[in-house]
């Protein structure tokens, strides 16, 4: 099947259950509360499980270099983006440069690019993915901090922050995958079931993060559009045209293409409320980008189609 007809299906499949989260939340079954909770167990516990069995194959160096490739083009494909937000988003633009160089910079790779990575390429994409992860909190952990402070932070307080679940569970991964060591039955299954979870849990999370944000504010923001078409058009574009120059392995090209294609990231909210910024408009970004996706992830995938065939 065609790759654009088999996003736009797994998009559609995703929707339904975002939907299924917008009406639990108006319903009053679930809160903002409930969302908050749901995403700590999202990336804590299932996202790490996803990541950690994607590496349960037998050993390839092929695919080994595969990951030192993929971490190479994610480099290069940040680079882009943040030269992008840099031209876009001038230095004296507003009280907001921040929050919108973020919005551009950083996708919702690992909230919906692992799920839709997942559907289209199944665990070989994902194997893949954890290179782009790992690369994304290299610069989020680092870039993204000195863009919200203002300023640099200590190397300690750097290397503190990329203590997280999902890069623990690359490295136990990568190991495992290295030295041939399969997780005995009784482990993995149990760690599969939980990684199964991830795909309904993201979407059901975001359904309630769209239910709880004023969107018709955020559409009738022109400014909103340009920093869409940024995160949306702009980046995925001069994405694929490092792909296309580089000419790798399809799985690791669109596996890249689509982390870059993915609506800004949460990480974005988070950072504004951590370093008191304009959360809020970071909210409104967040939610106008993961609806605006539904239609240009497929169309970027349509272009990828018809250049990796």
């Amino acid at each position: 099947m065609d790759l654009a007809l088999i996003t736009v299906k797994k998009i559609l499949e995703m929707f339904f259950i975002l939907l299924i989260g917008v009406v639990a939340f108006k319903a009053k079954a679930a809160d903002s509360t409930t969302g908050s909770r749901m995403t700590s167990i999202l990336l804590y516990v299932i996202s790490p499980c996803v990541i950690l069995m994607s590496y349960q194959m037998e050993f390839d160096k092929n695919r080994l270099v595969g990951l030192a490739v993929t971490a190479g083009l994610s480099f290069a494909s940040f680079l882009a983006a943040i030269i992008i937000s840099n031209l876009l988003v001038p230095k004296h633009s507003g009280p907001d440069v921040a929050v919108e160089r973020m919005s551009i910079v950083y996708s919702n790779c690992g909230f919906i690019g692992i799920p839709l990575v997942d559907g289209l390429l199944g665990g070989e994409g994902v194997f893949y993915m954890t290179s782009y992860l790992t690369v994304f909190n290299l610069f989020v952990w680092s870039h993204g901090i000195i863009l919200m402070k203002g300023k640099t932070e200590s190397f300690k307080d750097t290397v503190k922050n990329f203590i997280q679940p999902s890069n623990l569970a690359i490295f136990a991964g990568l190991l495992l995958y290295i030295t041939g060591i399969k997780l005995p039955k009784l482990i993995a299954d149990p760690v599969t079931m939980i990684g199964n979870m991830n795909t309904p849990m993201a979407m059901l999370i975001s359904g309630i993060n769209l239910a709880e944000s004023d969107l018709l504010s955020s559409l009738r923001t022109p400014r909103t559009y340009l920093l869409s078409a940024a995160r949306l058009i702009i980046v995925p574009l001069v994405t694929l045209l490092i792909l296309m120059v580089v000419q790798v392995d399809k799985v690791i090209a669109v596996a890249v293409l689509i982390a870059a294609a993915c609506p800004s990231g949460a990480m974005g909210t988070m950072f504004a409320m951590e370093y008191r910024k304009n959360s809020q408009y970071a909210s409104k970004l967040l939610a106008i980008t993961t609806s605006l996706s539904l239609l240009t992830i497929p169309i970027i995938m349509l272009a990828a189609g018809r250049i990796f065939s």
